[in-house]
Formats: C-alpha cells, sequence, structure tokens
C-alpha cells in the first residue's frame, strides 16, 4: 500500500511516497517561501503518482472540516482547499490532514522518541514554533485540528514586537530560529544570516551568540511550561532544525525549563526527549495518520 505524505512548512514541502511500514520510499521538496504560484509546481510534482492514501501535514491554522488550509508563513495560501485539489488529482485515494506538529508528536509517539507513553507533547523548534499533542495514544486535534498551536500564545502582552499572525508578544517572536538570529544581529553579532553559523559562534564562545541562544530557550522553556500546567503532561519530545544544533541549546533551555516548572508545583518529574525521526517525522505522522483514516 503505498501512501502519498505532504508535510507543508514555512519555508519548504517536503513530497514522499511511504511503504505500509512508513519507510520513506521516495522524496523530494519544493520551495514555499516564494513569491510564485505554490500549487501549480506541487501539482506538476504529483502528476502521474499512483498512491492509495495520502496524508497532509501542514502549518497552522488549518481547518480539518473544510480541507483548508492557511499557514502564517505562507502568505498566498489563505483557505486553500488543498484537500479538494488532492481529491481531484487522486480521487481513489482517502485524504487525511492534520496539523504538522500533531503529525511530529503523532510519529514520536508510535515510532520515535515517545514510543510507550500515553500522554505527551511534541514540540517543533524551527522556522517557526509548534506544538502538538498525544492524549490516551491518539493525536489530539482540537475542534479544528488547531490544537497546540502555542508558538501564538503570547509570553509578553506588553510586548512591542508584532507576529506574523499579528498578535504581540507571540512566542514564536521570540523562540524561533530566524528571530533569534534577529536578535543577535541587534545585540551587534554579525558572523553569518542564520541559525546554524550563530550556534557555531556560541561554540566558539561568542558572548552575543550566547546571549541570544539563551534568550530565545527561555522563552521556549516558559512556553512549553505554559501548555504542561494547561494540560498536566509530564513527557514532552523536542525537534526541529534548532534543536538539532545539541548542547548549545539544549544546556540554556533545559537550565530555564528546570527553573520554569519548579513554580508549577505538579511538574515534578517530566521526561524531555530530543526527537529521533528528524526531518522525516512530518511525512512519517502524515502517513500513520492516512492510515488510521482508511481503517
Amino acid at each position: 500500500m503505498k501512501t502519498l505524505a505532504l508535510d507543508i512548512g514555512a519555508t519548504k514541502i517536503a513530497i514522499a511516497e511511504l511503504n505500509e511500514n512508513h519507510e520513506v520510499q521516495w522524496r523530494k521538496q519544493v520551495s514555499s517561501n516564494i513569491s510564485d504560484p505554490i500549487w501549480p509546481e506541487l501539482k506538476d510534482s504529483l502528476s502521474g503518482l499512483e498512491v492509495d492514501l495520502i496524508g497532509i501535514a501542514s502549518a497552522g491554522p488549518i481547518d480539518r472540516s473544510l480541507g483548508t488550509i492557511s499557514p502564517v508563513n505562507i502568505p498566498q495560501w489563505r483557505e486553500f482547499p488543498i484537500v479538494s485539489e488532492l481529491n481531484q488529482l487522486f480521487p481513489s485515494a482517502p485524504v487525511g490532514l492534520l496539523g504538522d506538529c500533531t503529525a511530529v508528536a503523532l510519529a514520536e509517539n508510535k515510532l520515535g522518541a515517545g514510543v510507550g507513553v500515553s500522554n505527551m507533547l511534541g514540540v517543533v523548534v524551527s522556522t517557526g514554533i509548534g506544538g502538538g499533542l498525544v492524549i490516551n495514544g491518539e493525536a489530539f486535534h482540537g475542534e479544528t485540528g488547531n490544537a497546540a498551536l502555542f508558538g501564538h500564545h503570547s509570553i509578553g502582552f506588553e510586548s512591542h514586537i508584532i507576529c506574523d499572525c499579528g498578535r504581540t508578544g507571540c512566542l514564536e517572536t521570540f523562540a524561533r530560529g530566524p528571530k533569534i538570529v534577529e536578535y543577535a544581529k541587534s545585540l551587534g553579532w554579525s558572523a553569518g544570516e542564520d541559525f546554524i553559523a550563530l550556534a557555531q559562534s556560541a561554540r566558539a564562545g561568542d558572548e552575543k551568540a550566547v546571549a541570544a541562544i539563551d534568550r530565545g530557550s527561555r522563552a521556549l522553556a516558559v512556553g512549553i511550561t505554559n501548555v504542561l500546567n494547561v494540560m498536566d503532561l509530564h513527557t514532552v519530545v523536542i525537534g526541529g532544525g534548532v534543536s538539532f544544533a545539541g548542547a548549545i541549546y539544549w544546556e540554556p533551555f533545559m537550565r530555564h525549563f528546570e527553573i520554569e516548572k519548579s513554580h508549577a508545583g505538579f511538574l515534578n518529574h517530566v521526561d524531555v526527549f530530543p526527537a529521533k525521526l528528524q526531518a522525516e517525522a512530518g511525512l512519517i505522522g502524515a502517513s500513520l495518520f492516512a492510515q488510521e483514516i482508511a481503517r
């Protein structure tokens, strides 16, 4: 059984075919950070494929009931009818839509770092910040499919920083990779343009780079603790490009997280794991979900 999986993110759309064991058979990607219309290129990439199931993991917000997506960081896709478009291309293949971070959480819970855990929060720290929930062993979507979209909850409502979503003080304005880099530049760091370069500078002892990563990781610690407080969860799996930086990011994050969660009173023991499935997690989660809805 062949599953077509799409992982729609802020900078790229990954497309893959997975087998019944959720192993990637082939994979390609197209840019989503362009001014040209995205769908025609994506449609061309899909033409001629033969698939049995389709799973879509998309950045939010999404509307599962309508089959539409409106990713904050893809301005040209507002209420884009992704499910109906794919139904037209593949009329015999069931299509399942879920949030990209919900897909990551589901994949990590079934095949990655969260195996054997009934309740967990999955977190992606990359171009954006996202979360996904597994409750009682199943993906929790919420009413529209946007549960745990905690990158756009405010951790500083008096902040002057306006998020791309239009609110002020969103977690993303402090903790996503590009914003950490932007803050480093405001401090005078000038050794690169992306988080990879910033992490390299921090490892080399650059104080400005270290300070920027410290601030971003503290913001994430606050955001995650807020979710754990609301949901009473005790397992967190963290993935995404920023988290792949290793100890230079994880050490300040865990230091801040231990302080933040200590104030809750009931979060005495929380397991925090790095994600295992890395860049394939969204695709695998989409495949898992596609098989679920086809049962």
